[in-house]
């Protein structure tokens, strides 16, 4: 099924991001040097325009190496960080026009996503371990 590959393939994607990186952007992203490889695109997204962002740019990153997915990721930041501040704007409005666009069920599966990432995302910051 479709949707349960986009979930793994967003899974890797999170895993392959430093721990680092995702501790800085809670600090705000840019402040060390502007090198926090998720700052621009996390600040500036909610989480699900993010997801959109995603499955618009279609990255398959379950047939990736390491490597790749880190170059793949590298690459849709610099395309990013590459636009004017309008282009910005529109994209995430594009993105926002996607989701509200998605049936009730398809809003409720990208939420999900962004639940499980979430809870990836605390126990990777040491949250409680049990």
């Amino acid at each position: 099924s479709k949707m349960r590959f986009s979930t793994l393939a967003l899974s890797a994607l999170i895993l392959a991001a430093p721990v680092s990186a995702i501790a800085q952007d809670h600090l705000g992203g840019g402040m060390m040097g502007g090198h926090s490889m998720m700052g621009g695109m996390h600040g500036f997204f909610t989480p699900e325009q993010r997801e959109m962002y995603m499955e618009t740019n279609k990255i398959d990153f379950s047939s990736m190496s390491h490597e790749q997915r880190h170059a793949q990721m590298q690459a849709l930041h610099a395309k990013f960080d590459g636009m004017s501040d309008a282009d910005k704007a529109k994209l995430k409005s594009d993105m926002q026009a996607k989701f509200d666009a998605l049936t009730p069920d398809q809003k409720q599966a990208v939420e999900q996503k962004i639940a499980e990432h979430k809870a990836r995302h605390d126990k990777m910051m040491g949250g409680d371990h049990q």
